[in-house]
This record gives structure tokens, sequence and C-alpha cells, in this order.
């Protein structure tokens, strides 16, 4: 069969190398959007290489692939909410689209030839080294500088969360630790620099794994693995030094705190809501991208207490979790079948990148710069042998490479303004936000933001009637949004209508009935409508939720 394969080639190289590392400060989504347009870029080339695919050796896995993306097309349609489920959340973008994704990067994976692994080897190692760089540099020193910054006191490399630079990390040491043995300065060094990067995320779990690596390697190769695992130790080291010179958070100093797990408490008792909302639609699920609406009205008491007030979990950190809760029990069981078959046809250093990624998404949640790194790599390390694609098809191909820049193009510019109205309070630049970025609530929520604070300053009943207008849109595009409920209610207590943020935080407590911020607010809402008995309520309620908080024990008091 003919192998042109250039283009699946260059484009594979890529996303290997861009999705680890794209960042713009320039964006409201600084490590999300410029991810997502990469993405979409890349995947809208590989899907029409999933129709040659199977004609070919992989085929069973093609067709796997193909009906778990059917299946979520399905959910999609279904879906109470539609738009948002092809989409996804802003800042998130795990709904259709990302599914599609998933499956156009690992098409593109499996359509390019033999002599291309070593380079999408080395791209990915060079997007795994330099987050690595950047979170030993959060690690020594606590910048307040974009994107030296750490997250909740531990390193997050470019990827904007710990949790994904401990999942890139994991993944980065079965691209290293073999290759010490070939060269022991060069692939010894990296391997130090990345198991300190992977220490200083944090995660004890990552910290499992890349123990586990180790001891797999010293298994297998014994007295040639000597030098990787000394290099791997030496990292887990560096990273706890580096952690104790920058007063950074390590993995290793979590395990030594010892106690029970808050994270782990509060994903058990999240599962147990995504089992409720499993039961609620289990053939199809909610639709992909909403795990959150799914499961948040099934928030209860310990679930709140372990994770914290008015902290939603968006993906159920549990890949099999988060597809059986959004796709139902159909698109779980498409995808594990998929995820099998293409598991067996894997072989080599990539496949130990794809599965290490993997088993960090049984316990965290998916993520943009590193989940479709892992269908990528799975797809590259079981390629088949394909034919060219026809005129049909590129032409197909050109069309849709064509709208994904257009669309990518979109989303940057539309991110870019909301940056600024965010930045300048700017009514016009806000409402370009919201024009621009129509699925998602978050940019009318800023402009609401915008013209409350004008209304504060100007005290012009026109800048309230636009306060209330984008509050009001801002629910309308996600109707199961707490935050969008209480923000709407807040700007009614504040401008007199206590009577309608009555029913807007009742809204916000439909869709989170531990929500501190709405229940405190109804309190006040009632207060202000006449009925102390059930703002009482409302109160105690919220005392419950978050028991810290002064000023509700203090106006309790003066019942």
């Amino acid at each position: 069969m003919a192998q042109t394969r250039s283009g699946a080639r260059v484009v594979a190289v890529a996303m290997a190398l861009l999705l680890p590392i794209v960042f713009s400060t320039s964006v409201s989504a600084g490590a999300w959007s410029p991810r997502a347009a990469v993405l979409l870029v890349g995947a809208v080339f590989g899907l029409p290489r999933l129709v040659p695919l199977l004609w070919s050796d992989a085929r069973r896995a093609a067709l796997a692939g193909a009906a778990f993306l059917a299946v979520a097309a399905l959910s999609t349609v279904l879906s109470p909410q539609p738009m948002l489920s092809l989409f996804g959340l802003y800042n998130w973008g795990t709904g259709l689209l990302f599914v599609a994704a998933l499956v156009g990067v690992w098409a593109l994976g499996a359509s390019v030839g033999d002599g291309v692994v070593e380079v999408v080897e080395r791209a990915l190692i060079a997007g795994v080294l330099v987050n690595a760089a950047v979170a030993i540099v959060q690690g020594a020193v606590n910048l307040d500088t974009a994107p030296f910054t750490r997250y909740e006191g531990r390193a997050a490399g470019l990827l904007s969360n710990p949790v994904y630079l401990a999942t890139l990390m994991a993944g980065g040491l079965a691209l290293v630790l073999p290759r010490v043995r070939t060269s022991v300065a060069r692939w010894g060094a990296a391997t130090v620099v990345v198991a300190a990067a992977l220490q200083l995320s944090g995660s004890r779990f990552a910290l499992g794994l890349a123990i586990a690596s180790g001891g797999v390697v010293l298994f297998r190769e014994r007295r040639q693995a000597a030098a990787g695992v000394a290099a791997l130790a030496l990292g887990l080291l560096l990273g706890v030094g580096v952690g104790a010179l920058g007063g950074a958070t390590t993995g290793s100093g979590r395990v030594q705190a010892g106690g029970e797990s808050v994270g782990t408490t509060a994903r058990l008792h999240e599962w147990a809501s995504a089992a409720d909302a499993i039961g609620d639609r289990p053939v199809l699920g909610a639709g992909p991208g909403r795990f959150r609406a799914a499961t948040s009205r099934y928030r209860d008491l310990a679930l709140v207490r372990a994770e914290g007030a008015d902290r939603r979990f968006v993906d159920a950190h549990d890949i099999v979790v988060e597809y059986a809760t959004t796709t139902g029990v159909l698109g779980a069981a498409a995808l594990a079948c998929w995820l099998l078959l293409a598991w067996r046809r894997a072989r080599g250093s990539l496949l130990g990148f794809a599965l290490l990624v993997l088993a960090m998404h049984l316990v965290e949640p998916q993520s943009l710069g590193t989940t479709p790194l892992a269908f990528l790599a799975l797809g590259v390390a079981g390629r088949a042998e394909v034919s060219r694609l026809g005129r049909a098809a590129t032409a197909v191909t050109a069309v849709l490479v064509l709208a994904a820049l257009a669309s990518a193009g979109r989303l940057l510019w539309g991110d870019f303004v909301l940056h600024q109205a965010e930045l300048d309070f700017a009514p016009d630049r806000a409402a370009a936000a919201v024009r621009t970025l129509p699925p998602w609530p978050e940019p009318s929520q800023v402009a609401g933001r915008v013209w409350l604070f004008r209304s504060i300053a100007t005290r012009d009943p026109a800048a309230r009637q636009a306060a209330l207008r984008w509050d009001r849109l801002a629910t309308r595009r996600d109707p199961t949004d707490p935050d969008s409920w209480a923000m709407l209610a807040e700007a009614e207590l504040y401008f007199g209508q206590p009577q309608r943020a009555v029913r807007s935080f009742g809204q916000a407590l439909r869709w989170d009935p531990w929500s501190v911020r709405a229940l405190n607010g109804l309190g006040n809402a009632l207060l202000a409508v006449g009925d102390r008995p059930r703002a009482r309520a409302a109160l105690e309620r919220s005392l419950r939720a978050e028991p810290h908080q002064p000023k509700i024990r203090t106006q309790l008091s003066r019942f």
C-alpha cells in the first residue's frame, strides 16, 4: 500500500511538542484556550484517517473508536444542554469535540510510519522537559509572575494544575528512564529533572507510579537498570531539596504528613454521587462534558466537608466514572473496548507513556494537555499499514482544517477580548466576548460584573438593568450552573428585588443543595422579605456546611 504519510507525521510531531507547552498570558484561560486551538486543528486532520484504518490491520480498534464517538454524539443530541455538551465547559472543554479529538489524534498516530516513532518520542520528551524546568523554578522560587506561579503551594509547570504536571511527568518517565542505559549522562540528567518535577507536583499517586516504574525497570533489566533507578531516586531527592529550599509542597511531604487523605475521601463521595447520576440516565448518560451538571445536585454534607464548600467536581477524577456518567454504560463500554484493542496492538516506550497517563486518569481529571497525548502515543505505538487518502478525503480534510483554523482563531480572539474585559472592566469588550464565545456563561458573568460595578459607581439605572440582563443571560446559557444563579440573585438583592433573589438563590440550591454562597444569600434575601424562620434555617444549614463562618454565627446570635 502507498505510504504517503508526511502530513500525518508533521501534525503528529507538532501536537506532541505543542500540547504540553503552549501557553499564553494574553488570554483569560492561558493554559486552556491555546491548547484547545491546537487540539482542534490536529483532531480534524486526524479524523478522516479513521476511514482507511477501517480497512487496515487496525480495523477492530478503529471500529471501537468510531463506536465510542458515535455513542458520545448520540448522547450529546439527547443531552438536556446539547450545545454545552458539544463544547464542554469553558476552561475545561471535555465535551463531544474533545471526544472527537481523542479519536482523531489516535487515528492520526496510527497513520504514521515507522520512521516517525523516534521523532514523536523526542517531541514528547521536549515538552516534558520544558514543563519540568518550569516546575523546578516554581518549586525553588515563589514568584508572582505567570507562568511561574504556584498552584496552592505546588508546582504546575505550564499546565495550570499540579495534577496535570504530575500526569505528564509520570508518562515522561516511561520515555526517559529506559534510555538511561544508552547514555547515562544525557538521559540520566533528563530522568533526574523529570523525577524532581514529579516530586514538586505534590502528587502522591504519581510518586507511587514513579517508584513502581523504577521497580519494573529494575526487574526487567536488572544490572543495566541500576543507573536509571539511581537517577530516578536522585531526582526525587532533588525535588525534596528544592521544595524545602523554596517552601513548596512535595509528594513525599504529603505522604509524611499522614492522616486521612481529603482528596481521596472527596473522590469516594463524588463517585457515590456519580452512581446516582448514572441511575438517572444509565444508557447514554448526561452528555459529554456534563459531569458537574449530572452530579452537583447529589452533593451531600460529607462531600462538602471533604472537598470544601462551593468547590464542585467538573470531572469525575476517574476516566471510567466520567464516561459512565456522561456517555452512559454504552459509552464506557465502547471506550473500554477501544482502549483494550489499541493497547493489544501497541509496543515500546510510547505504550508505557500512554499507560502511565491513563493510570493517572483513574484518580485524576482529564486535561487538554495530557489526555490527547496518551491517545496520540497509543496510536503511534500501534501504528497500522494504511493506504493514502483519496482525493475526496483529502479535500474533506482541507475543508475541515480550514474550518478548524477559523474556529481556533475565533476562540483565541474571544478569550483575548474576555481577558481585556476582566482587566479593564470595559463594557464594549465584555459584550464582544459574549458575542464571540456564545456557548458559555462565563463571558456573560464578566459582563454582569462590569455593569454591576459601573452601577455602583454611577448609580445609573441603565447600568443596573444591563447588569441584570447579562446575569440572566448567563443563567440561560447554563441553567445548571449554581454560580450563575447565585450571581444573578446577589445582583437582584443588591438592587432591591429580594423576592426575585429568593427564587434565584433557590435555583442555585437546586443544583448544589449545600452551596454556602447561595445559602447565605438566601438567608439575607429572606430577611429582606421578613421571613425570619426560613432565613434562620438557611443560615444554620450554611454553618453545617462550613462551620468556620464568624459573621454568620454573629448574625444568627441576633435572632
